[in-house]
């Protein structure tokens, strides 16, 4: 998707194929496009609704099939530029472009604040399988980036163990997550299957089977006490070695002769 993913490369059979309805020379506003089918968003009542405010249904399985960052200028409610991040592309300094705009072209944010015309977005693109009906989810919010980065990280690992054309099938649903002016619902991607999409061997695809035995726990190896050679130093070389300490009951040599002589 990314306008990419949704196309699917097929053999000219008919005009099904191709189809391409724009006129040629004809100016197209930059970002066009991006909203692909019908748009959802998740409201402050962690309810998913269409555009028109229809409620979606809980148990509508959903595939999702790509996403794309873009940081858009917005001016009276609707995106004025829009500009579409590349794969890896890190996202600009929003605080240094907000800084360039006059502050009379800010508007309040949720929080009762101005921000800056200049907002960050991830947008997530969802197919229904049995419909074919496309639907985005568009969000410049922290819970709602956390459930699109959750999803892609999940995706990702999926991919390393099952191959690069495995989706994930998931409902929307919602989390509770903790912010400075207290808890709320966020956005929530529920992962039920997965499936894969393109190319051969198509179906839905099983996670990993858990492991037949358990992890070992992490033993850990015995320490042993210092030897009495070790307290004494006795393997280091003699000039760095300390000096070893004398036996309190050992008698100087004189000494000892002396005794000697009174025995005999």
């Amino acid at each position: 998707m990314s306008n990419q993913l949704m196309k699917t490369e097929m053999p000219a059979a008919d005009g099904f194929t191709g189809w391409e309805d724009s006129v040629e020379g004809a100016e197209r506003p930059e970002g066009a496009g991006i909203i692909q089918g019908a748009l959802v968003k998740f409201t402050n009542e962690a309810q998913w609704t269409t555009r028109d405010d229809d409620e979606i249904a809980t148990d509508l399985a959903l595939i999702a099939v790509d996403v794309q960052r873009v940081v858009q200028k917005w001016q009276d409610g609707l995106p004025a530029e829009t500009r579409i991040l590349e794969p890896g592309e890190k996202f600009p300094d929003l605080e240094a472009l907000n800084a360039e705009v006059p502050q009379s072209e800010w508007v309040e944010g949720p929080d009762g604040k101005l921000r800056g015309p200049w907002q960050a977005q991830h947008i997530l693109y969802l197919l229904d399988p049995g419909t074919m009906d496309k639907y985005t989810f568009p969000t410049g919010t922290v819970g709602g980036r956390i459930a699109v980065g959750e999803l892609r990280d999940k995706l990702v690992w999926m991919r390393r163990t099952r191959g690069p054309n495995v989706y994930a099938v998931c409902l929307l649903s919602d989390k509770h997550m903790n912010t400075r002016f207290g808890g709320r619902q966020r956005p929530h991607f529920k992962i039920v299957k997965w499936t894969r999409l393109g190319g051969d061997g198509g179906g839905d695809v099983q996670a990993l089977p858990a492991p037949e035995t358990p992890t070992p726990a992490v033993t850990l190896a015995p320490v042993q006490e210092p030897s009495l050679a070790e307290d004494f130093n006795d393997d280091l070389p003699d000039h760095l070695a300390p000096p070893k300490p004398e036996k309190a009951d050992k008698a100087p040599p004189n000494r000892r002769r002396a005794n000697l002589m009174e025995a005999g």
